[in-house]
């Protein structure tokens, strides 16, 4: 905050607002935001010139290695792929190389003239992100992890490690098994998560409107808390992972419908999943086929997917393999300062759509029983983060099915997350959804048992 208030003071008195250089991407993004002039563009330069978010970089890079930025310097790449390009429809044929990094569902919305058009995308730098420091000091502290034959992760006294440890595994992953452990345990990259509310668009083929549901979800990381009080651990929730939780508040006829899901680390303990459904005035059970569908009518997403990817790695039951690596233009986690989608008049067409560079392993999951409401996933896993930059889930047959780009709420001060958007279309069906989130960040500071109460979310 006082930050912020010296570059309002140095505005007012006619000097420069910008801080001196601290960073190359620094540098990037006040470049960007003078060129356009676009207000998310110089929020998020003012959030990453702080610097205690350039020292956090700094601190994360050296344990790790290497960075995004040290990994796209070393490549070699299109000259012209730089922050500020824009390109449309009518001029991406004068850029062979767009095809090499814009994942092909991705290309095919910004050439598409029907269905869910990309009319623009224009490329911004390519920035750090990072967890907080206490996460990294725990990092550090961490012992050895290991994977058991049930896929269940443990730690170096053989005890569930998601029971056990603050520090997150594998930074260098070696096989499918620990990339998919890396992500699930980055979390949602906070101990406490609160979006309210949640607004999804569900847009018909002919790029019209369909329903709109206005929605809050909340998450909580049970063991393993470093940021945010309690520390340590929630009591009561001794072999519980983590809770999320989500209430219906629009429209009317779907208003109440309320869903708590708790993980457990054993991997032979299914999910607690109770879900209440006001026209019957009940709480059920939901199981395991129930995760697979989607969460109401017009939703793409799937229970399993409203935290990106929530299957359990059960090696009986699934395969998880690193098929390859890359470089991928996805959107930036810069949704602490603004939504990187942005839309005009027509709220199922993307007016214009910021991408960055990202470096990636490609990792499949494969269904190895049939059973499973995709037969493939193909997650573009960042190799600096370890989030899940891009999606694609591919139905039993092998056709794709199903295509995720999300955006992150990523405050570079702290290396806290939360949500910003969802950008989830369905390529057989042309089907397309919009999903806005608001972090509310002042869930940091409250008590979210009530939020993970299936009973008291009925009167919430």
């Amino acid at each position: 905050m006082m930050w912020r208030r010296l570059l309002q003071g140095l505005a007012l008195l006619g000097l420069s607002a910008w801080p001196a250089a601290a960073a190359e991407w620094v540098d990037e993004w006040q470049a960007l935001a003078a060129r356009t002039g676009f207000e998310g563009h110089r929020k998020f330069a003012d959030l990453l010139a702080d610097p205690a978010a350039v020292a956090l970089v700094r601190d994360w890079d050296a344990y790790r290695g290497y960075s995004a930025r040290s990994l796209i310097a070393a490549a070699k790449l299109p000259p012209e792929l730089k922050p500020g390009l824009e390109i449309s429809a009518a001029d991406a044929g004068r850029y062979p190389w767009l095809k090499d990094v814009l994942p092909a569902p991705s290309y095919d919305r910004l050439m598409s003239s029907d269905w869910f058009r990309w009319k623009k995308i224009r490329i911004v730098p390519t920035t750090p992100y990072v967890a907080s420091r206490k996460r990294l000091e725990a990092t550090r502290a961490a012992g050895a992890f290991s994977i058991s034959p049930k896929g269940e992760l443990l730690d170096a006294k053989g005890n569930f490690a998601m029971l056990t440890e603050a520090g997150l595994p594998y930074i260098k992953p070696a096989s499918g098994l620990e990339l998919y452990w890396a992500f699930l345990s980055r979390g949602v990259g906070n101990d406490n998560a609160a979006l309210r509310p949640m607004e999804l668009v569900s847009c018909q083929p002919d790029n019209r409107v369909e329903r709109r549901y206005v929605m809050h979800l909340w998450w909580q990381k049970m063991h393993g808390r470093v940021d945010v009080n309690p520390l340590g651990a929630i009591r009561g929730e001794d072999d519980t992972v983590e809770a999320g939780s989500i209430v219906f508040l629009a429209p009317r006829d779907i208003k109440g419908l309320a869903a708590v899901r708790r993980r457990f680390a054993s991997a032979d303990k299914p999910d607690a999943f109770l879900g209440y459904v006001p026209t019957m005035k009940r709480t059920r059970i939901l199981g395991g086929t129930d995760t697979q569908d989607p969460m109401t009518p017009g939703i793409e997403a799937t229970w399993d997917e409203w935290r990106q990817s929530w299957l359990k790695p059960d090696p009986r039951k699934f395969e998880f393999n690193i098929v390859g690596e890359t470089f991928i233009l996805s959107q930036p986690e810069v949704g602490h300062a603004y939504d990187p989608a942005q839309y005009a008049g027509n709220e199922c067409e993307i007016e214009t759509i910021d991408l960055e560079l990202r470096p990636v392993w490609i990792l499949e999951v494969v269904d190895k029983t049939g059973n499973y409401v995709y037969g493939r996933r193909r997650l573009y896993i960042d190799k600096e983060f370890h989030y899940a930059q891009y999606q694609e889930m591919y139905d039993q047959r092998g056709r794709l099915w199903r295509v995720l780009d999300d955006a992150g709420d990523f405050d570079p001060a702290t290396g806290l997350w939360m949500a910003r958007n969802y950008v989830l279309w369905n390529v057989i069906g042309n089907r397309y959804n919009r999903i806005t989130m608001q972090a509310d960040w002042s869930i940091l500071t409250q008590d979210m048992a009530r939020f993970l109460d299936i009973e008291r979310l009925r009167d919430y």
